[in-house]
């Protein structure tokens, strides 16, 4: 049986993960919508301007060149009941960033 699937999700970068964005866009971001990227460690524990960098080199390295399309999207959920003001802080740059980028 052959898959002709439409997205990949989620896409997770080393350390943690196994794959770099950028090579995936490259290899496949013709044939896929791509989703992810965003380590729910980063998010929870990164330092804002560090955050920042990450999530500017994900949407760099999503939409780069010729594709179907990128979501930019953490690739897990809180793992705690509280969110922490770092993690909220996080998450207001990814969403800031993410509507820079787009427009």
């Amino acid at each position: 049986m052959q898959m002709n699937p439409d997205a990949l999700d989620p896409i997770e970068p080393p350390p943690l993960g196994d794959v770099e964005l950028a090579d995936v866009r490259r290899e496949y971001g013709d044939r896929l919508v791509l989703f992810g990227n965003i380590e729910i460690r980063d998010i929870e524990i990164a330092p804002p301007d560090e955050f920042e960098r990450i999530v500017a080199k994900s949407l760099e390295d999503g939409t780069a060149g010729e594709g179907r399309g990128f979501v930019l999207l953490p690739t897990a959920c809180p793992i705690g009941r509280e969110v922490t003001e770092r993690a909220l802080t996080n998450y207001r740059t990814m969403v800031r960033l993410a509507k820079q980028h787009g427009g």
